[in-house]
């Protein structure tokens, strides 16, 4: 079950930060404004991170990761505090529905993930502490940030001419590792943290883990994916790094303006090489129901009465007017369908993506009955991604630097007091 646990944990953003500071006879290691970690939290939380990037236990490791944790918790705490002052304050509903997930996708029934909890003698309260301050993030995220970001036409115009610049040029699949620096006193004590997690990764650790368990970026709960890069498209100094950077290794700590970054490149790739099956598809379907146990005279006059709706599609509209013209058809739209999804059925996936827009496809076999498809709109097929991926990724660095903006300003606000 531990496997299973460790493979949640690297997909849904754990690392531990409990509510037991009022017990007595604890040191206080940080206060952050009126609340107080205490050495049993930071202890806690260090036998976590190591459990869950399944490194081997030592004194002399939860030295070295201490700190770095410490900072962490620091910022979970700002982040539950600043939710619960705009009212954000995640519920236990909440909280138990993140729990449901971690378990869902570990493959572990109800309540197991509190008995491995109990199992590595980490208390329940560490982990909902820690899951509540990643809702806390997504609820400002979404409600206080992102309504500062906007993405215009002209900005996802600009971005499509420079990828098609790039086109032929190598792009690179990134992870990213990023502790920040507010205040240039802080300069020598990130990277001493990120030359610690440097360490950590070229003794096996697993990238992701690692970027889960300590980057404070917006990617650490996607284990630091920042997906493909192009050259050009981040810091120059990261952009000569990624080029140096050997496939699967971790970079030395990298210093820009806002603070110290470890990359790793997992993959390479000509940008905008052909990938057909990444072709994003916009369909109109319309489906003529069939029983599974139809008679073959039944589909042979259910197929009969789709190819006379094909005769009369010219363009994929004409498939909703069809449809609402045909007895027992339904119709209904598809959009930004990936064609390599369409995998599944064979006929399907062999047709539909060779379409002009216009044309239509089929009848198909399906479960409910056959189905006549027609092909609106095409884009990607030539490797370059549609305008909504585009835009998607230019909200999300956005959002990232805003985000990042935003917990630099939450640190300068509070009294934060490191006791020696």
């Amino acid at each position: 079950m531990s496997a299973l646990i460790i493979r949640a944990l690297l997909a849904i953003t754990l690392g531990l930060c409990p509510v037991l500071a009022s017990a007595q006879g604890l040191r206080v290691v940080a206060r952050v404004n009126d609340e107080a970690i205490t050495d049993f939290e930071l202890g806690q939380r260090v036998i976590l991170a190591i459990r869950s990037t399944n490194q081997t236990d030592s004194p002399d490791l939860r030295k070295r990761l201490a700190p770095q944790i410490l900072r962490q918790m620091i910022d979970e705490r700002l982040q539950i505090q600043d939710a619960k002052r705009f009212g954000m304050k995640p519920t236990e509903a909440e909280v138990n529905g993140r729990i449901a997930d971690i378990e869902r996708t570990a493959g572990l029934a109800p309540g197991q993930f509190k008995l491995y909890l109990k199992g590595i003698g980490v208390p329940y309260e560490i982990a909902a502490a820690q899951i509540e301050s990643t809702i806390a993030w997504l609820k400002l995220v979404r409600r206080r940030i992102r309504p500062q970001v906007d993405i215009s036409e002209s900005e996802v115009d600009d971005a499509m001419a420079r990828m098609r610049a790039n086109v032929g040029k190598t792009e690179s699949h990134v992870g990213e590792i990023f502790i920040p620096i507010d205040r240039a006193d802080q300069a020598d004590e990130g990277r001493r943290s990120a030359e610690r997690i440097v360490e950590q990764a070229r003794r096996g650790t697993p990238f992701p883990a690692l970027a889960q368990q300590f980057s404070q970026g917006a990617t650490a709960q996607n284990g630091g994916d920042l997906g493909w890069v192009l050259p050009g498209s981040l810091d120059p100094a990261l952009d000569s790094a990624i080029d140096k950077l050997p496939l699967r290794q971790a970079s030395e700590p990298i210093r820009t303006t806002s603070g110290w970054h470890i990359l790793y490149v997992a993959e390479r790739r000509p940008f905008a090489s052909s990938r057909p099956e990444d072709a994003r598809l916009n369909l109109v379907q319309m489906t003529l129901a069939l029983p599974v146990n139809a008679s073959p005279s039944e589909v042979d006059q259910a197929t009969a009465e789709a190819r006379k709706v094909m005769g009369n599609v010219h363009q994929c509209a004409d498939l909703h007017v069809q449809s609402r013209q045909t007895k027992g058809a339904t119709s209904g739209d598809l959009k930004n369908v990936r064609a390599g999804d369409l995998a599944s059925n064979r006929q399907m996936f062999e047709e539909i993506p060779k379409l002009a827009p216009g044309g239509v496809a089929g009848p198909f076999r399906v479960a409910e009955g056959l189905q006549v498809v027609s092909l609106c709109s095409k884009q990607g097929a030539d490797g370059l991604p549609t305008r909504d991926s585009i835009s998607q990724q230019l909200l999300l660095q956005k959002l990232d630097a805003v985000g990042r903006r935003y917990m630099r300003d939450l640190r300068r606000a509070a009294t934060i007091d490191i006791k020696p």
